[in-house]
């Protein structure tokens, strides 16, 4: 049982004050502001629950304040392991996420990175390099269906492989894309993507995330609309709106064009 649990609100503040002026509790007393604990024991169990349960409530991140103790505030990035062998690491995404079926008239890619490195992310291979050899062949498949294939330049980054949607059928459950290549020396990377397609909404709006740029891209759907993307950055603002937006709803359209 917690020991918090038997202790009153005014003996909870006489212990907070305590702590907050560095005062200890010996483990002799069975009194503490005014709370008797059944034994010695008992008092120094609790008093050193109360002590770790209670002392972060006085801290509230004010490590900065003279007499706090120095707190590491964590969060470093980890130093990467390098190899000293020469790495591939092969990477395919869609361009556009996800893709609906009016684009199987305007097309579709995916994004190629062939980047050579001797920092070992994450499936990142070995490769040998050739001086005769500056381009591999990408082959984009779902399942037997070959979407694309593409000559892309070794250590690229946002190489652009078309291809043509009408060879899917678009569908809720998003595609498991393979993407492979063959360097000489019989070389073999592999690589996997997840590819929506989805039927075309029935009204509303699309959004739509850009890996060219990272932003997002959105425009209403339906009946009577016939315009193009538009990129949105999704950033909010802080304002009242009882006494303030409700008022004039403008002011909203005046924050848009600010920026």
């Amino acid at each position: 049982m917690e020991p918090t649990k038997h202790i009153t609100r005014p003996v909870t503040v006489c212990i907070l004050s305590l702590l907050n002026h560095g005062l200890a509790v010996s483990p002799g007393r069975r009194r503490v502001c005014g709370f008797v604990f059944g034994s010695k024991e008992m008092v120094s169990r609790h008093w050193a629950y109360l002590t770790v349960w209670l002392t972060p409530l006085l801290r509230c991140n004010k490590n900065y304040e003279k007499g706090y103790p120095i707190v590491p505030p964590g969060g470093q990035f980890p130093v990467p392991v390098t190899s000293a062998s020469t790495l591939l690491a092969l990477r395919c995404t869609p361009i556009h996420k996800p893709y609906i079926a009016e684009d199987a008239t305007s097309g579709a890619g995916f994004i190629i990175d062939t980047v050579v490195t001797h920092v070992k992310v994450q499936g990142a291979m070995p490769i040998t390099l050739k001086s005769t050899a500056k381009s591999l062949a990408v082959s984009i498949s779902v399942g037997r269906n070959v979407l694309a294939v593409g000559e892309v330049p070794v250590n690229a980054t946002k190489f652009e492989v078309p291809f043509r949607l009408t060879k899917l059928i678009p569908r809720k459950e998003p595609y498991a894309v393979s993407c492979s290549t063959t360097y000489p020396g019989d070389q073999h990377y592999t690589t996997t993507a997840s590819l929506s397609y989805l039927p075309n909404p029935l009204s509303g709006s699309v959004t739509k995330f850009d890996s060219r740029t990272g932003g997002l891209l959105t425009k209403p759907f339906g009946v009577g609309y016939a315009v193009d993307y538009t990129s949105v950055f999704p950033v909010g603002f802080y304002t009242s709106f009882d006494d303030y937006l409700a008022k004039n709803l403008s002011i909203l359209d005046d924050l848009k064009a600010r920026g």
